[in-house]
């Protein structure tokens, strides 16, 4: 008779994994996710309608067609990219800080603030580890 057993060293690649997220504005990491998913459908115009001015208040049109370019950037820098994992940053309420990292490798913040129940992003800036 022989008994085999045997266990596991190491596991190459394992991790925690983060919870599902809900693509929606319903939470700071959700409007992360729904503008990316917008940029991934090549929708920049949508992309645009979920920042908002760090007032609080609702971009102007000019506003918007100026942050054209920058939405285009960001597409073709994020874009087929996924989110890998992100962290959260409670400033307060109303107000996150959302640093995800894209495949591993890009990691960019996200400012959000709650405005009458649902979430916009107010900045979005390039940051390093």
């Amino acid at each position: 008779m022989v008994v085999l057993t045997a266990c596991e060293l190491f596991v190459i690649g394992g991790s925690v994994r983060q919870p599902v997220v809900e693509i929606s504005q319903r939470t700071s990491v959700g409007v992360v996710h729904l503008f990316k998913a917008e940029l991934d459908s090549n929708n920049t115009a949508a992309a645009t309608e979920l920042v908002i001015h760090g007032s609080g208040r609702k971009l102007l049109a000019i506003e918007k067609y100026d942050m054209r370019d920058e939405m285009a950037r960001w597409q073709r820098l994020l874009s087929t990219k996924p989110i890998t994992s992100y962290t959260i940053d409670t400033v307060d309420a109303a107000t996150h800080d959302v640093e995800a990292v894209f495949d591993r490798i890009r990691y960019v913040r996200f400012s959000t603030k709650l405005v009458q129940d649902a979430w916009f992003i107010t900045k979005i800036a390039d940051a390093r580890p």
